[in-house]
């Protein structure tokens, strides 16, 4: 729509947003009346070389050492001799929107870029520049794709939170809808994301700005009302936005007001600022600032400072903000005789109030002037690089720790992303098995021997994994302790265990010594540590206890696992448990005695060193315990003799 009439002039505005794989390629700007800016100088230079004019929204881009490739008003494309691209006219059909054009490359594609285009009350849309024709001039090749319609004049852009992908942000005109599209290196969905929140805008045709703060998440809006009659939900708002999805919420108005029209966040996304066009609603051009960490939405608004610059009736009237490489924002303030060669700078704005020290003629853009926009970058939110892990080192053990959430370089702006829903860790050693991996928030891990591992620790998200990776050095390898003994014992028996593999020793019960003996009477898990070298390691063993042999007669259930032999099989020695006493006596397989003996209740040991290895039969004989139960005195066993 033109809107020239209305504003006395031609004009308005631009988009949003800076990012992408260097901030190089925003380093050229070209707007208003065939003005430039060079920011690989410090300060930026002027550049008249330029052959665009845009009234408002404007984009350019470069490679990523900083060389231009083309710019756009969103109707012509201008390649990087300064003459049209082939194929690059009639874009979208309106030089009068304030972000008409924005320039995203195609997500792992260097070729490909979309120039996104609105229009006040018409289609959004896009068309797309391939480098790789024209001898690298580039060309356009699809042309005014429409996406939807009608649309306000409104666009941002910002990397999805997998710091790969890009969402394309637009507000439908005369809607309570946000229109969020996803651009892939599959290319662009034709299916939005829809929010619908309480903000409807029908005039005057969308005018105003999207920017989104350097996080990602929160989106600023303005929306221009031409008198403060028609104020309604018109003004400066701040809302939610969510990386993952694409929704939009939770809006909040911080200023209510006509003529509201740049808006952009600082550099650490703790200060927003608002520009008031001013002069053609008869307020006072005005610049705003809102602190963004004074708290709830109702401090934030009354957190507002401002700037008055001109008259209500004067020839000012201010046009689009826009954040710059060199970290400062820039301000195209207008001059309807034309003749205003300068352009606003809020050269510290991360600081509030007149700390941000701005100026209304901050920089020359000679001999050119501005019109009312800037160009439009995709935010320059991108992923936050998670930090490393740590971990300390005691001999051959190392123990690490997940680092900690990154913190975003939103300021206050929004909360911190969540924290991941989960980890794996590799330590490097897979000779170790199963101790090779981890899913513990601190674990350790014993490595077996000295030198350099790589242990790497996989972050699960919601949205996008990551993987960190850190070398280990294991300087100094601990002792290995090993432990000696019969491990399967019957019960009464006490073997003895002896633990070597260091200098000094130390058993469960404070022991010091390389041997102990042990009796326990139930399975049992036993450790010793074992020192060597200034290093500690522990070592566990268990113990099985086994009944073994026990004697009994089918009558005689008075005494019955009550006379116990042991160890079965033997070698040269049996210990007898009985609850009586009485005669033992041990055939040979053919039924001759060879071995025959007295025995006390009590522990007796029986010496069998002159059996042959094979099997026997045992026998007790008693006096019985129970007459009146029948008990006969004898009982029966097998024993088993080896060499």
């Amino acid at each position: 729509m033109n809107k020239f009439i209305i504003f006395g002039i031609n004009l308005i505005l631009l988009f949003l947003s800076q990012n992408g794989f260097s901030q190089n390629e925003f380093s050229k700007w070209y707007f208003g009346a065939q003005a430039g800016l060079d920011f690989s100088t410090n300060p930026p230079t002027a550049l008249n070389n330029g052959a665009m004019t845009a009234n408002e929204g404007c984009a350019a881009i470069s490679d990523n050492v900083g060389n231009l490739l083309f710019y756009t008003n969103g109707i012509q494309v201008y390649n990087n001799t300064h003459t049209l691209m082939a194929n690059g006219q009639s874009l979208f059909r309106d030089g009068s929107s304030s972000q008409a054009a924005l320039i995203v490359k195609q997500p792992g594609n260097n070729n490909n870029y979309f120039i996104l285009t609105t229009g006040g009350n018409s289609f959004y849309g896009y068309s797309i520049v391939d480098m790789n024709l024209a001898a690298g001039l580039g060309s356009v090749t699809t042309k005014n794709y429409s996406l939807y319609t009608p649309t306000c004049e409104k666009q941002v852009a910002v990397r999805h939170c997998n710091g790969k992908d890009i969402w394309l942000l637009s507000h439908k005109y005369n809607s309570s809808s946000f229109y969020a599209y996803l651009l892939t290196s599959a290319g662009m969905s034709t299916t939005p994301v829809t929010s619908t929140v309480p903000l409807i805008e029908n005039l005057p045709w969308g005018t105003g700005q999207l920017k989104i703060s350097p996080d990602g998440r929160k989106l600023a809006m303005t929306m221009t009302a031409l008198s403060n009659t028609q104020l309604a939900n018109y003004g400066y708002h701040l809302l939610d936005f969510d990386p993952s999805t694409g929704i939009v919420s939770n809006p909040n108005t911080l200023l209510n007001v006509a003529g509201a029209y740049g808006i952009e966040f600082s550099p650490d996304g703790s200060k927003l600022y608002g520009s008031n066009w001013g002069s053609h609603v008869l307020i006072t051009p005005t610049l705003y600032e809102w602190n963004l960490c004074a708290g709830n939405s109702t401090l934030i608004s009354n957190s507002v400072y401002s700037v008055t610059l001109g008259s209500p009736s004067g020839n000012i009237a201010l046009g689009s903000l826009q954040k710059a490489i060199d970290g400062k924002i820039y301000l195209a303030v207008m001059d309807f005789s034309l003749n205003l060669q300068t352009m606003g700078v809020i050269h510290n704005p991360n600081l509030m109030g007149s700390a941000s020290n701005f100026t209304i003629n901050g920089l020359s853009i000679a001999p050119k002037h501005n019109l009312a926009g800037l160009p439009n970058y995709i935010n320059n939110y991108t992923k936050p690089v998670p930090a490393t892990f740590t971990n300390s080192i005691a001999c051959q053990t190392a123990s690490f720790a997940v680092p900690p959430t990154p913190t975003l370089s939103g300021g206050c702006s929004s909360a911190a992303p969540s924290a991941p829903i989960g980890y794996l860790w590799d330590f490097g050693e897979p000779t170790s098995g199963v101790a090779n991996s981890s899913t513990l928030t601190n674990p350790s891990h014993l490595y077996a021997n000295t030198g350099t591992y790589t242990v790497s620790l996989i972050l699960f998200n919601n949205c996008t994994n990551d993987t960190i990776r850190q070398v280990v050095n294991i300087a100094t390898v601990g002792p290995k302790p090993d432990v000696a003994g019969t491990f399967t014992i019957c019960k009464g028996e006490k073997p003895t265990y002896t633990v070597s593999g260091g200098s000094s020793y130390q058993w469960f019960n404070n022991a010091t010594t390389s041997t102990i003996s042990l009796s326990p009477t139930t399975n049992t898990v036993y450790s010793v540590k074992s020192t060597s070298n200034g290093c500690t390691s522990s070592k566990s063993f268990s113990v099985t206890v086994n009944p073994c042999l026990g004697l009994s007669n089918v009558s005689s259930s008075a005494v019955e696992n009550q006379i116990n032999f042991f160890p079965n099989p033997v070698n040269n020695e049996l210990t007898a448990s009985t609850v009586i006493a009485g005669h033992l006596s041990i055939f040979d397989m053919s039924g001759r005695i060879v071995l025959k003996r007295k025995i006390e209740a009590g522990e007796n040991k029986i010496s069998t060193a002159n059996l042959k290895a094979g099997v026997y039969v045992i026998e007790v004989a008693g006096l019985p315990l129970d007459f009146a139960r029948g008990d006969s005195g004898v009982w029966h066993g097998r024993l088993v003799k080896i060499e």
